[in-house]
């Protein structure tokens, strides 16, 4: 079918593959390129509203590039689907409109980690990735910090019964914020730990008990382990917590399962542009010296770049920020020509 699209006349061809809604937008200008898009983090349940208009897709489909997207047949902490999912449709949209001049994967949050795995995995069938605000470090770090927050939260703040953790019910940002407010002298020293502003430390510890509870669920198990977990950096808190904060066992399965899906193994075939936030309470920046780290390792330093603007929150980008460091990628997949490091 036929859209008019910002400008445009495009060919947006919609379906299902593998239990997966997808979308593809092909411009009237097309380049014989194309752009793979994994999106983030949705919650299991979660209804997705439709928005009247989306002008993400403008930033490639205004420079000629062809854009598509699966929804994933799975809600959560999906990255094995959203890769399943986004390999089946890049293999759809080349039987069908034939085997794309440049193909590049991008994605927000989520979708950054599936960026990283899809081009690690499949370096034939790609010539860029750009992750947008991702976790490029393993999957592991990224459970076990938002479980570390909870633990020390719930010693700290909370009552120590382990409720925010493992309990069937979910705390409410509310009770969690009226915790922290009462005891002040603890939400500097707390929120640093974290590298957290303390007006985010509630939606954070919020966020994370909602993620775990929820993905203990489908993995059948807690996936982190504090049990030779050192806790420091609370002050004079930190003999007595040690002591006596709650230890979790790991459930073998589900502890497997995160380090296969995902561990970053920093080994590229192909330029890898990141992009990230100055701040973020979900995923701080921090975690992509992980990703550098890997690829030194792999003698790949010179296939990874990263840039950043100023941010105050989660995946704040402006569309002409995420159009400038593409633009810097399509330079250096064509040109060859490695991106400098600039400071917004």
């Amino acid at each position: 079918m036929f859209h008019s699209f910002i400008g445009f006349t495009q060919t947006v061809d919609e379906g299902t593959i593998n239990g997966a809604d997808y979308v593809i937008i092909i411009p009237e200008n097309w380049n014989n390129s194309l752009v793979m898009y994994a999106h983030g983090y949705e919650s299991i349940g979660e209804e997705i509203p439709e928005e009247e208009e989306d002008n993400f897709p403008n930033i490639f489909t205004d420079r000629g590039f062809a854009y598509a997207a699966s929804s994933f047949k799975k809600q959560g902490m999906a990255i094995k689907e959203g890769v399943e999912d986004t390999e089946a449709l890049r293999s759809y949209f080349e039987m069908k409109y034939g085997k794309p001049e440049l193909c590049i994967i991008t994605g927000h949050s989520m979708g950054g980690i599936i960026s990283i795995a899809t081009i690690e995995k499949y370096p034939a069938e790609y010539h860029g990735a750009l992750p947008l605000c991702g976790w490029l470090a393993p999957v592991y770090s990224l459970f076990k910090r938002g479980f570390d927050m909870l633990v020390t939260y719930d010693y700290l703040f909370g009552d120590n019964d382990g409720k925010i953790v493992s309990d069937d019910e979910y705390i409410e940002k509310e009770v969690i914020e009226e915790r922290l407010n009462m005891k002040p002298e603890l939400i500097d020293i707390y929120a640093e730990h974290f590298g957290l502003r303390k007006e985010n430390l509630a939606d954070a510890i919020e966020f994370n008990q909602f993620v775990l509870k929820e993905s203990v669920g489908w993995m059948g198990g807690m996936p982190v382990t504090n049990q030779k977990t050192i806790y420091g950096g609370f002050g004079d808190k930190d003999p007595e917590l040690n002591k006596n904060i709650r230890r979790y066992d790991a459930h073998e399965g589900a502890l497997e399962f995160l380090t296969e899906y995902y561990t970053p193994t920093g080994l590229l075939r192909d330029p890898v542009l990141a992009l990230h936030t100055s701040y973020d309470e979900i995923l701080p920046v921090n975690n992509y010296e992980y990703y550098e780290q890997a690829t030194l390792f792999q003698n790949t330093q010179d296939l990874y770049a990263q840039q950043y603007v100023i941010g105050n929150e989660h995946c704040w980008f402006e569309d002409e920020e995420i159009a400038k460091v593409f633009d810097q990628l399509l330079i250096w997949i064509r040109e060859g020509t490695y991106p400098e490091w600039e400071k917004p």
